[in-house]
């Protein structure tokens, strides 16, 4: 341990990539420490989907929009359970982080912004490239990787934080981590962000925080390392009742053990299938359109798993089932994989897809009969045919978790705190690992993932991260 560094980040993504970038412009010395081979974390699988409002963008379209009106449309669609500091400050400074990265060349869609999310905002303000989290690596990673060339940050890949060092009054004074070789090294810090995103690739932290399974499409490096180093060294983890899974995923001969989020049909087309259980039953009015309710209804559901059940009939008249994917490749997969159950019979389907038998027997009865007379007990209101002409095809569908909602605990300066409120010094996180719910609750409100984690890394480098020897930057 032969040098000190003003700040350590441990993670070169969304948020540690900013921080570093605009630490390092203000003199500071800096190291990132990235458990992969390479900078970007979810930036690779990310959707990219960003939001803004009072942008020189929708300036340009004509758009009426502020951050006091992005504000209370995060507070509506939350039902006002949002972290109303945090959306706040979200809001505030969003719009500086979009023109930052249109000054570094990222460009939305041509016809963005555009209104998304599981409940739209009341004003179009959320943007992606058109290489979705890509774009914005393209945009971030060259000032990132131009700056450790230069000298100016240092960078160590291939490594993992194991520890954080604490002295006896349990100040952060800085980190172990072990390199490619195995080996540990201690590395001294005034101050270290935690910038390692969520936990949706760490089946086990996830079960013990959230009391759910994981079936999951997040990066693989997402295991949670960093929030479990810092409840180790006592901080709190928050927002964990707010745990609502995306609906939803299907593993595929292509995905392994992972899913592939393929299946959101409901929101593209009314549903012509029926969605039951292992128990055998349905759970939801499969034509529901909003996402959020489906959502709340699958939390009910044994293992977050169902089955999407339909017949020959259904394959040949319904619109595609699978979103980007063709249907003559799905169709492929029925019979070579776990999750793709076909069967002459109903009683051989069940059968081969662990479904119970006399519950599923009777739930087709009662389907078909409420298509026979047009009214269906859970209210479906689109019944297009009955499911009755073999062969018969079931989809196992799991709630997924691309983003994790609870997260580590911080307050408005994000130093991470313990569970008795007091501050673990010198130790701040920032990006996904504080959670989706600090913003979104479980709403998963449009864009405000991404683009908080890119803001709060960009103010923490640019301003409130403050060291002796570096002047602060004015706010």
């Amino acid at each position: 341990m032969s040098e000190t560094f003003d700040l350590i980040v441990v993670g070169a993504g969304t948020t540690g990539m900013p921080a570093a970038i605009f630490a390092a412009k203000r003199g500071a010395k800096v190291l990132v420490l990235e458990s992969g081979a390479e900078v970007g974390g979810t930036l690779h699988v990310a959707m990219g989907q960003i939001s803004a409002a009072g942008t020189r963008v929708q300036a340009a379209k004509g758009i009426e929009d502020s951050a006091d009106q992005h504000y209370q449309d995060i507070i509506d669609i939350t039902d006002g359970r949002t972290s109303k500091p945090f959306a706040r400050m979200a809001a505030d400074h969003s719009a500086d982080t979009l023109h930052w990265l249109l000054d570094l060349g990222w460009e939305p869609l041509p016809e963005h912004p555009v209104k998304l999310g599981h409940r739209p905002y009341s004003v179009a303000r959320t943007y992606w490239g058109p290489e979705f989290g890509v774009s914005l690596l393209k945009a971030i990673a060259p000032v990132f990787l131009a700056a450790v060339e230069r000298g100016e940050i240092a960078l160590r890949t291939s490594t993992e934080v194991t520890d954080l060092v604490q002295d006896d009054a349990g100040r952060v004074t800085g980190v172990t981590a072990r390199g490619a070789d195995g080996e540990t090294e201690t590395f001294a810090g005034l101050k270290v962000l935690l910038a390692t995103g969520g936990f949706g690739a760490g089946h086990d932290f996830f079960k013990e925080v959230t009391g759910y399974p994981l079936f999951t499409w997040a990066w693989p490096d997402c295991k949670g390392g960093g929030a479990q180093i810092a409840v180790k060294a006592g901080a709190e983890m928050w927002h964990k009742d707010y745990f609502l899974p995306r609906w939803s995923g299907v593993s595929t001969p292509e995905s392994g053990d992972r899913v592939d989020r393929i299946s959101d049909t409901t929101s593209r087309r009314p549903a012509w299938e029926i969605y039951v259980t292992g128990e055998g039953k349905r759970f939801v009015p499969e034509d529901v359109a909003e996402p959020l309710a489906r959502e709340q209804a699958l939390l009910k559901v044994p293992d977050l798993t169902f089955w999407v059940v339909y017949d020959e009939t259904i394959r040949q008249e319904a619109p595609p089932f699978f979103d980007e994917v063709a249907p003559e490749k799905a169709h492929g997969w029925m019979g070579k994989h776990p999750s793709f159950v076909t069967a002459d019979t109903l009683e051989e389907l069940a059968a081969a897809a662990g479904i119970d038998l006399a519950n599923f027997l009777e739930t087709v009865a009662d389907y078909n009969a409420a298509v026979d007379a047009a009214k269906d007990p859970l209210g479906r209101t689109h019944l297009p045919r009955r499911i009755e002409n073999g062969p018969f095809y079931a989809v196992k569908h799991h709630g997924a978790a691309a983003t994790t909602i609870p997260g580590l605990s911080v307050n408005e300066q994000f130093e991470v705190i313990r569970g008795d409120g007091t501050v673990i010094e010198n130790l701040y996180a920032a990006g996904e690992i504080l959670g989706m719910g600090l913003h979104s609750a479980n709403a998963f409100v449009g864009g405000l993932g991404l683009m908080p984690a890119l803001t709060y890394g960009r103010l923490l480098g640019e301003r409130w991260l403050q060291w002796d020897h570096v002047p602060a930057a004015a706010d």
